[in-house]
């Protein structure tokens, strides 16, 4: 086993630091104006001072949180014009999107494939990923004009969070929860030959005083429609079919709110549907030999939820929150061509108990504890037989139980975090993972000292898919990541912040193309580093990030490439992503959104459908221009969507028979919103 020696990586870091500051520290670039606040709702001063909870017991401001954390606003959501949330994390340092099975869609971090319980998804406070696989499915779902925030956690948060939250963890609030009113929006996003993407949307929230106290109601729902391409699509064996009316994506949102005297009800109904005539990325070949599908497959994700939680104030140093939930899912079912047909649900039903005591006006502690137990139940497939799917029964159940606590304290020398979870999983079994972290804040200058370790928990389909290939899953997976940030505010208008990372996985579990099933595949250590800057003058506002990783270790070669051994498949080493926003005046606005990625490498043909050799694809840059105007009531965007550029290929980030998936090219893009 190779490792790369720290020094080296950390030369580099403070090299390209101390070259970004004086760059950043210019003159022109250091003056105040005290005119930002007449174009931007909050100035880098006060981002940068917004107080979240994510990653700790209480809200700190994003420079003390214990942990890398990005925060995304509801006015930076509206400048970034992106139609659905992996549009947004595409502008997030260290995330990039790729393609997995059947043309879903998934993101990485940090060079690692995460869609398979590694980055965990929360909205409204409820998990997301389904729960056969732990899949955090994204593509043309969950749109931006109902999201009023997004809180990330640009790192492992198992402690807090359990055992899908190894790699990050995403949390997001939508509107009908923290906005009062009402608002109806329309997307349209028009490209070649009138292939159309489109989403509808209405919310509306109002608070009523009812014994003496505040009823807030809150609703939202959403649909929308379109290909997730319009290209030509070319098999891993060389068949090709296009794309376009053959792709066909169809979410549906719904979600209520209602908040009374410390109670807190939320319910979720959310659809996603998809034609799929790729069938595993062989269009058919697989489980139906010598036939191509003439019809489309119907790819369907279904998730029901319902959150009940209370939170007592019990003295003024003393806080507990309970949280009964329970979430019906039908993910990964099918029905098409050939007797092609998949039907499964999955039910979890949690309960979760967490209390924070502040022991003086410096310290305080979380401790809590989460009991669930989940169901599975599968009753067709034309991929396995469903009556032996789990432990030779069509049926499974497992409890889960965890304790957790985390003390912060407040010193003359920093602030320390310091905290643990013990989780036991009837299939997993027993596992600790600590964490530990120091933060100094000197007016202007911050530094913080991050570790973490995490796990993570292999749903039901992942065990099964395993053991019924006789490669039973032994071990949990465990993360160990440390991570060094250091950022300094250089005034009201200019901040810089870069992190150094190294993480190392350990029992890692994924796909299997020789078993064509999961299993335990071996290790995988990256490292790198991700540099920020945020700028405003006057009329003019910019962001910017450079995000770098290399591949330490790497015993997994289904993720490997023999030619390049810091590379793995599918994942740009380097990144560099800019949002630019000119205000002409407080009603009017020019946008840009743009990312560059470097060379990725990818399997683009093998008569055996596994990879063969990998292909170098050539870097890819994606743009979106758009005017915006708003009104006391309106709000119009309009623009185009990869300005230069009308390649934007999707790269499946491991050998699983998928070869690249080129996504809608150039379109005009239309947004309308009204309030009320």
């Amino acid at each position: 086993m190779t490792h790369t020696h720290m020094p080296t990586w950390i030369s580099t870091w403070l090299l390209v630091s101390s070259v970004s500051y004086v760059f950043f520290s210019a003159p022109l670039w250091a003056h105040e104006s005290d005119a930002n606040s007449d174009f931007f709702a909050l100035s880098i001063e006060d981002l940068i001072n917004v107080e979240v909870s994510i990653a700790s017991n209480k809200k700190t401001t994003i420079r003390e949180q214990p942990s890398t954390v990005t925060l995304l606003n509801a006015e930076q959501i509206e400048q970034m014009g992106a139609l659905y949330l992996m549009d947004l994390l595409k502008q997030v340092p260290g995330f990039w999107v790729g393609t997995d099975t059947i043309g879903t869609f998934s993101a990485s971090f940090r060079g690692v494939w995460g869609m398979e319980a590694k980055i965990l998804l929360l909205i409204d406070g409820i998990e997301q990923n389904e729960l056969a696989f732990g899949s955090m499915v994204l593509g043309n779902r969950y749109p931006t004009n109902l999201i009023d925030k997004v809180e990330i956690i640009r790192g492992p948060g198992s402690v807090k969070f359990g055992g899908q939250a190894a790699l990050a963890v995403i949390r997001v609030t939508t509107k009908s929860v923290s906005q009062l009113g009402s608002s109806v929006s329309f997307a349209s996003h028009l490209g070649k030959g009138g292939n159309h993407q489109g989403n509808v949307s209405i919310r509306s929230a109002h608070e009523v005083a009812l014994n003496h106290q505040p009823l807030r109601l809150g609703f939202s729902a959403s649909m929308g429609q379109g290909d997730y391409s319009d290209k030509l699509w070319t098999g891993l064996d060389g068949y090709q079919f296009n794309l376009k009316d053959n792709s066909n994506s169809q979410p549906t949102e719904v979600n209520l709110n209602l908040d009374y005297a410390g109670w807190r009800v939320t319910y979720q109904h959310h659809e996603f549907e998809q034609e799929d005539k790729l069938l595993f990325g062989d269009s058919g070949l697989f489980y139906s030999p010598n036939q191509r599908y003439t019809q489309a497959n119907l790819l369907s994700f279904l998730h029901q939820a319902i959150n009940i939680s209370q939170s007592w104030q019990v003295t003024n140093s003393f806080n507990i929150e309970s949280r009964l939930s329970h979430t019906h899912q039908k993910p990964w079912n099918s029905e098409g061509q050939y007797q092609h047909r998949v039907s499964r649900t999955l039910d979890r039903t949690s309960f979760d108990l967490t209390a924070v005591a502040s022991l003086s006006e410096r310290a305080s502690v979380l401790f809590g504890t989460s009991l669930y137990q989940e169901r599975a139940k599968v009753t067709d497939s034309y991929i396995f037989d469903p009556k032996t799917r789990y432990q030779g029964q069509s049926t499974a159940k497992i409890n889960d139980a965890a304790v957790f606590a985390q003390y912060e304290s407040s010193f003359d020398w920093g602030n320390l975090t310091v905290g643990g979870r013990f989780e036991n999983h009837e299939y997993a079994g027993s596992k600790f993972v600590p964490r530990l972290s120091v933060t100094k804040l000197w007016q202007q200058l911050h530094l913080k000292f991050v570790y973490n370790e995490a796990f993570k928990i292999p749903q039901f389909d992942t065990v099964a898919s395993a053991a019924n290939a006789n490669q039973p899953i032994e071990k949990p997976e465990t993360t160990k990541s440390w991570e060094m940030e250091l950022g300094y505010q250089f005034n009201e208008s200019l901040a810089f912040v870069s992190n150094i990372f190294l993480q190392h996985i350990d029992n890692y579990i994924g796909f299997n193309p020789q078993t064509a099933s999961n299993a335990t595949l071996g290790d995988l250590g990256s490292y790198g580093l991700e540099l920020q800057a945020h700028w405003q003058y006057q009329q003019l506002g910019v962001n910017a990030s450079y995000s770098y990783f290399a591949i330490e270790h790497n015993t997994i070669d289904t993720l490997s490439v023999a030619e390049h051994k810091n590379s793995v498949l599918g994942i740009p080493n380097h990144m560099f992503k800019i949002d630019a926003h000119y205000a002409f005046n407080q009603s009017s606005s020019l946008h840009w959104v743009a990312q560059t990625v470097s060379a990725r490498y990818a399997c683009t043909e093998d008569a055996n459908w596994v990879c063969g050799q990998e292909q170098l694809m050539s870097p890819h840059t994606d743009m979106r221009l758009f005017y915006q105007f708003t009104s006391h009531h309106w709000q119009l965007s309009m623009g185009i969507e990869r300005l230069l550029n009308d390649d934007n290929v999707f790269i499946q980030p491991y050998r699983g028979s998928q070869s690249p998936i080129q996504g809608q090219g150039r379109q005009l893009m239309l947004n309308v919103a009204y309030r009320f």
